[in-house]
């Protein structure tokens, strides 16, 4: 800010009256990790509010159309893989025959993931089916948190599902 007006001048080499700039990322604030994902041929990247980054297969003949997004959080140093499995487990339990299956762990390109299927029954759309993949890494006092859910719904979830899950596979993170 300029002492003068008050207002956002832009990065300086150092800050006001001899303090010092804060950068974004940088060393002492890094940003997300670097995701990769590969998308079959018939998909199509889409924008997602809250989300590193998403995408949905294009043409769809039902109400919902398979797709895989990609959330960042930053969360305490006190919170774990667990207490995001229990956030995900009360949000099910509020939807209709909502079930949460057992947590399972995967390894892929060397990051350990902690998985999770859930389904329930969405009166518009039908069944529900998502893959969930979570993993984190402390940073300090801050944990970032990676997760990765696949969606499938409608009459099709049986033969759909196969798709999200080969797409979730692809997942690359880099730090």
């Amino acid at each position: 800010m300029s002492a003068a007006t008050g207002t956002l001048t832009g990065a300086r080499a150092t800050g006001a009256r001899g303090g010092q700039t804060l950068a974004y990322p940088s060393d002492q604030f890094p940003g997300p990790p670097t995701i990769a994902l590969d998308i079959p041929a018939d998909w199509s990247p889409v924008r997602v509010a809250g989300t590193l980054l998403a995408a949905r297969r294009t043409s769809t003949e039902g109400a919902f159309a398979p797709n895989v997004v990609v959330r960042g959080f930053t969360r305490s140093q006190q919170f774990t893989i667990g207490r995001a499995l229990g956030e995900l487990a009360a949000y099910v339990a509020q939807q209709e025959e909502g079930e949460v299956e057992a947590p399972f762990e995967v390894e892929i390109g060397r990051v350990p993931f902690v998985g999770v299927n859930v389904s329930w029954t969405d009166e518009t759309i039908g069944d529900v089916v998502q893959a969930h993949l979570f993993a984190g890494a402390r940073r300090g006092q801050v944990v970032d948190l990676l997760q990765v859910t696949g969606s499938v719904g409608g009459p099709d979830v049986e033969a759909e599902y196969p798709t999200i899950q080969q797409v979730m596979q692809t997942v690359r993170v880099k730090r």
